[in-house]
Order: structure tokens, then C-alpha cells, then sequence
């Protein structure tokens, strides 16, 4: 009885050794760390999947072997190039409306003035003797844009980086502490500004996911090496050949300013958006 049980367990064990068999797939086009991700759900409970380099290792029973060289079939193909597209547009307005009077009032002994402090506008001066009164309105607008447009080419499941822009020198000081007394050391250094930006796409079908990181540096006007800085970080989806905005920012500023003599307004307001499309090339 022993014996009839230790051959029906020989055999169960022969079986599953014949119902899974190990197989090993050459790819073509990706490399095993490329498409095990996209496998490993598709392995059947007591199966194993791994690989290495342009090999895939199956050890798997035969339904579950030929699903996996299907799924393979549509994964093992040369990367989809794409071209990603970026603009980032950027508008401003600004007014200034006011009136003021100056000049200069008074006798030799006591004399009351006014300074103007604002030239240009349209005024009217009234003179009498050492007396001179002058009355001034003024009324000015201004508006801008900036239009910038970056492309780069990239493989799907690949990382692109572009930036383009100018490195502006910037002096650094440093004062290090001995037992002998303080060390310091003038430098510079550099530091880059421009409009750049970093993306990285996956494709489903006519469908791109894509993590990407834009940026809008410019000089600032707080003294050497300060910068204006915009940053954008996210991840969208989009139908290729298709612009969509994946952000923007909006600014505004006024002030009022009274006095006895004088009166002003002072309104601005600046918008920025970002917009990308990403196309296949053949």
C-alpha cells in the first residue's frame, strides 16, 4: 500500500512538472526590464516570470505560455517617435492716471514749494513774479507679450530635456574660519536662465501620458543673480496631435495714492499659460 502511494505521488508530481514547462523568448525590439511590468499580472498563480537583457523566462503551463507570446507579440516593437511641443505665452498690461500741482509761492523771507514728481503729461504753468504755479494731468498705458515655442524629439518610454536661455554670472563670497584667522574667497559662479523643460511619455494606442516639468526663468530686478522664476510640474493625458493647456497663472496690482496736491492710480495685471501637444513621427 506504501508503495502504491509514493508512485501515485511520483506521478501527481511528474504531472505538474509537464503541465508547467520552463520557455525562453528572444525579444526583438525591447529589453526584458521593459516589458515584465506589463507581463507579471498575466502569470497564473504557482508560475514564474523573470528575465534578463533580451531574454524572458517563462515557466508556466501551455494556455498560460501562449498568452504570455501574445501579449509579447504586441509589446516586442520598436518605440513609437514622438515630437512634444511646448509654447508658453505670456501677456501684460499696466496704466497710470493722475494729476498733481507744484511750484513755488511765497516772499523773500518765506517761500512754500512743491516739487513735481511726475514728467511728461499734459500741463498749464501760471507765472507771476518769483511765482510759479503749475497744474499737470497725465494718463499713460502700456501693454506686452512674450511668446516662446520649444520642440524636442523623444522615444516613447524615453526622457527629454531641452533649455534654452543664457548663464548670468553671479559673484559669491566665501569666509571660512581657521585657528589662524578668517579665509575669504571671492568667486563666481553661473547661473542658468531661459525656458526649458523635461518630459517623459507613455503611449496607449492614440493615447499619451506624460510627466513633464516646464520652466520660465528671467533676470530679476533685486540686484546680481536674482531671477524671476516660474515652475509647473504634472502629469496629464492626451489624445496625440491634440493641444490641451496643463496650466497658467494669473497676476494682478493696483494702488490709489493721495495727497493734498496730488493724485494718482496705478493698475497692472500679467497672465501666463502653458500649453503642449505631442505628435508621432513616422
Amino acid at each position: 500500500m506504501r508503495q502504491f502511494a509514493l508512485a501515485f505521488v511520483f506521478l501527481l508530481l511528474a504531472g505538474a512538472a509537464q503541465a508547467q514547462q520552463l520557455e525562453i523568448i528572444n525579444l526583438k525590439s525591447r529589453t526584458a526590464d521593459q516589458v515584465l511590468p506589463q507581463l507579471r499580472p498575466f502569470i497564473e498563480p504557482g508560475g514564474a516570470l523573470s528575465g534578463m537583457n533580451n531574454q524572458i523566462f517563462i515557466r508556466a503551463s501551455d494556455a498560460n505560455r501562449r498568452q504570455i507570446r501574445e501579449l509579447l507579440a504586441a509589446l516586442d516593437r520598436p518605440p513609437r517617435r514622438l515630437l512634444i511641443s511646448v509654447r508658453q505665452d505670456a501677456d501684460s498690461t499696466a496704466s497710470a492716471r493722475g494729476g498733481e500741482v507744484s511750484g513755488s509761492v511765497g516772499s523773500d523771507r518765506v517761500r512754500i514749494e512743491s516739487r513735481r514728481t511726475v514728467v511728461g503729461g499734459a500741463g498749464v504753468t501760471v507765472r507771476s513774479g518769483d511765482d510759479v504755479l503749475r497744474g499737470q494731468v497725465y494718463d499713460s498705458r502700456s501693454a506686452g507679450s512674450e511668446r516662446v515655442s520649444q520642440q524636442v524629439q523623444v522615444v516613447e518610454g524615453g526622457r527629454a530635456y531641452i533649455n534654452v536661455g543664457t548663464s548670468v554670472p553671479v559673484p559669491l563670497r566665501q569666509v571660512v574660519l581657521t585657528p589662524g584667522g578668517a579665509i575669504v574667497s571671492d568667486t563666481v559662479v553661473y547661473r542658468d536662465l531661459g525656458t526649458s523643460f523635461t518630459a517623459e511619455p507613455q503611449l496607449s494606442g492614440d493615447l499619451v501620458t506624460l510627466t513633464i516639468s516646464p520652466t520660465h526663468d528671467t533676470p530679476g530686478s533685486a540686484g546680481p543673480g536674482s531671477a524671476n522664476v516660474q515652475r509647473l510640474s504634472t502629469t496629464v493625458s492626451a489624445r496625440l496631435g491634440e493641444w490641451m493647456q496643463i496650466g497658467g497663472s494669473v497676476q494682478e496690482e493696483s494702488a490709489d495714492r493721495d495727497g493734498a496736491l496730488r493724485h494718482s492710480t496705478r493698475r497692472g495685471g500679467s497672465g501666463r499659460t502653458v500649453q503642449l501637444k505631442v505628435e508621432e513621427l513616422p
